[in-house]
């Protein structure tokens, strides 16, 4: 029996799981609590979105240039490391250009560190992997100021470098065409919840007049962050919902409203894109689903970006 229960969770079908875990995640999402929903997902309700990234001054010779978004894989003993490994397969077969991963990599102690590098080390694309951090990343000791949330995100950055990835804390990468010409930034934030975002140290020496793409866990901070030159940011952390959706749930959580918390938004002629996030806790609804993010760099003719 205990053996058939385990098949049951590793090989989910969704069409004969979805009644009893939407009564679930209904239920304890009124009250903010729909981490109790954290079971895997047939692999059907992981959704690849497509959406072209059109940006101003973009060199011709980049246009077509494929992004893949990652965020929020949350590896831990309740992801489990399969569920992510078939993903990255599936992130293979597209084809990109470059991926980036935005923050919340892991969920957990030093052992995961050293384990979701090697998962994102079967990625494969031609400009390479560029992380960025989340609050996780930092455990819950990011918050209190003591030297034990930063221990663990260096261990992490040191696992995600030594396995060939980028990893950008308040630094910045550029994409180049081939043969030269103007590159495109990659402006990478380092996480806003535990204190250690420094936007000014991030764009030092960054050209203005290049395309910036900005990666930056939390999107909270989107409009504060409007006067630094970025045509897109690329977030994640929400995973697609409010903390709450019941009065008696948003008391817990007064000054938690979420402005931007999936998808793509315009914020005063910038475009912010949400990432719902890989990892399958907290998913029932359709607006939550689990998602990998394709983008097409496009020439901005106009100055106007797509909301297709």
């Amino acid at each position: 029996m205990i053996e058939g229960v385990k098949d049951y969770l590793k090989t989910p079908d969704w069409r004969k799981q979805h009644g009893w875990r939407k009564a679930v995640w209904m239920t304890m999402s009124r009250l903010g609590l729909t981490g109790v929903h954290a079971l895997p997902l047939n692999r059907r309700w992981v959704d690849i979105h497509r959406r072209s990234m059109p940006l101003k001054g973009l060199d011709q010779r980049l246009a077509g240039l494929k992004i893949v978004q990652l965020s929020d894989l949350h590896y831990s003993p309740v992801v489990w490391a399969r569920y992510l490994v078939q993903y990255m397969r599936w992130v293979n077969d597209l084809e990109p250009d470059l991926v980036v991963v935005t923050g919340d990599l892991i969920t957990g102690g030093y052992r995961f560190a050293h384990r979701v590098a090697t998962i994102l080390s079967h990625l494969k694309s031609k400009h390479g992997v560029i992380c960025t951090l989340g609050n996780h990343d930092y455990s819950i000791y990011g918050k209190n100021g003591s030297g034990e949330g930063n221990r663990r995100a260096d261990y992490l950055e040191k696992c995600l470098r030594d396995r060939g990835m980028i990893v950008l804390r308040n630094e910045t990468a550029y994409i180049k065409p081939a043969d030269g010409g103007t590159p495109v930034a990659i402006v990478g934030l380092d996480d806003e919840w535990s204190g250690h975002i420094n936007p000014e140290a991030a764009w030092r020496g960054v050209d203005p007049a290049v395309p910036i793409i900005c990666l930056n866990h939390n999107p909270v901070n989107a409009k504060e962050l409007l006067v630094y030159p970025w045509q897109w940011m690329l977030s994640g952390h929400t995973h697609g919902r409010q903390v709450a959706t019941s009065r008696f749930g948003q008391r817990f959580y007064p000054h938690r409203y979420r402005q931007y918390t999936h998808g793509h938004y315009v914020v005063q002629g910038r475009h912010l894109y949400v990432n719902r996030g890989l990892s399958y806790g907290q998913r029932v609804q359709r607006w939550c689903r689990p998602e990998v993010t394709v983008f097409k760099l496009a020439v901005d003719q106009e100055g106007n970006g797509s909301s297709t």
